[in-house]
């Protein structure tokens, strides 16, 4: 298992469980459902370490996710609300993944993405690895890309 792998496995559970109370457990490297909207928030890490980690959640669990956030129902979590809670997933998963690497580096802004069938593409980068969870009957995928040179 890689590193990033590794600290995917730790950190993601964990984050889940601190900032939402819902448990996500691993489901290895399941492919995730064709047709159906996601919301992917990705976080650029910079410094010793170079490359991009990524939560793509489908539309569903982010709703309950915001709602949880905002302490609204999911039926009342605004488009707004989604983007925001998820973007603040990704600084969080982003942020500890960074703690578990040496060096020094910083953390970029969240960058989210809402659609159907579409492929976020980090220019320069590989996939190091993605990992499907599961979280109250949704699958999500974490995945990390390093830039190529690293």
């Amino acid at each position: 298992m890689s590193d990033s792998k590794e600290f995917i496995s730790q950190v993601t559970p964990n984050i889940f469980a601190t900032i939402l109370d819902l448990e996500v457990f691993e489901q290895g490297d399941q492919e995730m459902e064709k047709g159906s909207k996601y919301v992917t928030a990705s976080v650029q890490i910079n410094g010793t370490w170079n490359g991009v980690v990524t939560l793509s959640i489908p539309d569903g669990l982010s709703r309950e996710c915001a709602a949880i956030m905002f302490d609204v129902a999911s039926d009342e979590a605004t488009e707004e609300d989604i983007e925001d809670a998820m973007g603040e997933l990704a600084n969080m998963t982003g942020g500890s993944f960074k703690s578990l690497i040496d060096g020094t580096c910083e953390l970029g802004l969240p960058v989210v993405t809402i659609g159907i069938d579409y492929q976020v593409k980090f220019p320069g980068s590989v996939l190091d690895c993605a990992t499907t969870f599961k979280c109250n009957e949704h699958l999500m995928r974490v995945s990390v890309h390093v830039r190529e040179d690293e």
